[in-house]
């Protein structure tokens, strides 16, 4: 009986210290659990986190891909831009071209103009031969005009000498017109009184004439002197007639005389003017062909100048011209260069920081599936620590009392 005490005592104790070891054990296991399940809910945050955070990188992903939906725009605006470069290249070749074939064109044009202004003056170059020459005969006819003008003035002096001469015999030949008028009037006026005188006389003389017939015999001598005066009145009457005729025949002469050297005077007087007018006219040609030929050689002068001013002014707005050309055209060379160097750089840069985000994602991929797996297997483990503890004080309850052994537990890892 004793000993059955004592066995059962034993046992007890030994139940004792096995609960007491189990509720230890169960102590352990709740703190653990308590751990575990704080372990969970820090799990669970962090898989909030990350769930937080995949949705980040799902938003940032989809950004991503909008954006690298936009990357196909970007390279249809670079392959706008480019066709554009090419264009506006293209656009400049042709306006440099047409520039080049304007500026080649107006070139050829002012050579023309002044191929044509210098064949023009090449061709009046033997016309000034020929003025020159028309000059020096000029100038020898109007040396021998001024000779004539000479010889003319002399004989003009000596002629208006004569006229001076002639006016006075004209002026003394009218003086004595007048004269011979009075006298003639005197003369008529003497003989219209001399025969205003004879008619009484004639009467008489008729009727002595009567009676003389009557007395022929003693009148004869009487007729003879009759007729002798009436001969000599006759006589007279014709003398006077015959000087007056010839008096006005030579004043008819020195009339028409006058009349001619008038007409003489007047055509030297018009010869002197158009002499004059000549001499003045070849001068002033002399002049003007000095002047003109002074201006020809200027305006040769001043052409000559101009063609080497504007050829050389062309040369170099030439040669500038190519210098901007080519310096534009390096400058462009540049910036395309630069510009596509940039667009590279941009594009390779887009396509790293792509190429990270997807390793990125793909890391994150993997943390996730990683994470889910560990959670999943924490949760396993912690849905069967329940089961096990149960079936392990199961197992202790139902095993035999009378066996003197410590049972046989399952440790739990801390995972």
């Amino acid at each position: 009986m004793s000993a059955n005490s004592s066995a059962m005592l034993q046992e007890l104790g030994e139940l004792r210290s096995r609960v007491a070891w189990l509720d230890e054990e169960r102590r352990k296991y709740l703190r653990r659990v308590a751990e575990l399940e704080q372990q969970l809910n820090a799990q669970e945050r962090k898989r909030n986190d990350s769930e937080q955070r995949m949705l980040t990188l799902e938003r940032e992903l989809v950004q991503l891909k909008a954006q690298s939906s936009q990357y196909p725009q970007v390279d249809a605006k670079l392959q706008v831009l480019k066709d554009e470069i090419v264009q506006m290249i293209e656009q400049y070749d042709k306006r440099r071209l047409s520039a080049q074939d304007e500026a080649e064109r107006r070139r050829r044009v002012e050579q023309e103009v002044q191929a044509r202004e210098l064949a023009d003056l090449r061709k009046e170059l033997p016309a000034i031969g020929r003025l020159q020459e028309a000059m020096e005969l000029r100038q020898a006819e109007e040396s021998r005009l001024a000779q004539l003008i000479g010889v003319l003035q002399n004989k003009a002096n000596s002629f208006d000498s004569r006229l001076e001469d002639q006016s006075r015999e004209i002026a003394y030949a009218a003086e004595s017109e007048k004269q011979n008028n009075r006298s003639m009037t005197e003369l008529q006026a003497a003989l219209h009184e001399q025969s205003r005188r004879w008619e009484p006389i004639m009467g008489r003389i008729d009727s002595l004439a009567a009676s003389i017939m009557r007395h022929e015999s003693s009148t004869s001598s009487t007729v003879e002197a009759q007729e002798a005066l009436r001969k000599t009145v006759n006589q007279w009457a014709e003398q006077v007639q015959l000087g007056e005729y010839q008096r006005n025949q030579r004043l008819e002469d020195w009339r028409s005389v006058l009349d001619e050297q008038q007409e003489v005077i007047e055509q030297f007087r018009r010869e002197w003017v158009r002499y004059s007018d000549q001499y003045k006219e070849s001068k002033m040609a002399v002049q003007t062909m000095t002047a003109w030929q002074q201006h020809v050689e200027e305006q040769q002068r001043e052409v000559a100048e101009t063609l080497r001013v504007e050829t050389n002014r062309m040369l170099s707005r030439w040669d500038e011209f190519l210098l901007e050309n080519e310096k534009r055209w390096k400058n462009s060379e540049v910036d395309d260069e630069q510009r596509w160097a940039a667009a590279n750089r941009l594009n390779k840069g887009l396509q790293e920081q792509i190429q990270l985000l997807e390793e990125s994602i793909q890391a994150l991929q993997r943390e996730k599936e990683t994470l889910w797996r560990i959670q999943s297997a924490q949760t396993d483990a912690l849905k069967a620590l329940p089961r096990i503890w149960q079936e392990e004080t199961e197992k202790a309850i139902n095993q035999d009392p009378n066996r003197r052994r410590q049972p046989t537990l399952v440790p739990i890892k801390d995972e």
